[in-house]
């Protein structure tokens, strides 16, 4: 698994709605960084949160982050 994760991946972590991670990363409030549309080449803004950070800034292992992660995938979430 990457260290980078998406604004929906973190909200998953975070048990709130991907619109209010990137919110959150877009005021400032929480770790994240905003990849711009134009560089992409995508539609829309791209959000990306790194795993340690959002950790460090939530008090969440990263064994914990990654289980999040899992048993959502695993369809446990």
């Amino acid at each position: 698994m990457k260290d980078i994760l998406s604004a929906t991946q973190a909200a998953v972590v975070l048990g709130c709605g991907p619109q209010k991670v990137r919110e959150r990363i877009r005021i400032g409030e929480w770790p994240g960084k905003i990849i711009p549309k134009a560089k992409t080449k995508k539609k829309s803004d791209t959000y990306e949160v790194n795993l340690y950070e959002l950790g460090k800034y939530f008090h969440i292992s990263e064994e914990e982050i990654r289980q999040r992660l899992a048993d959502k995938k695993e369809g446990k979430g």
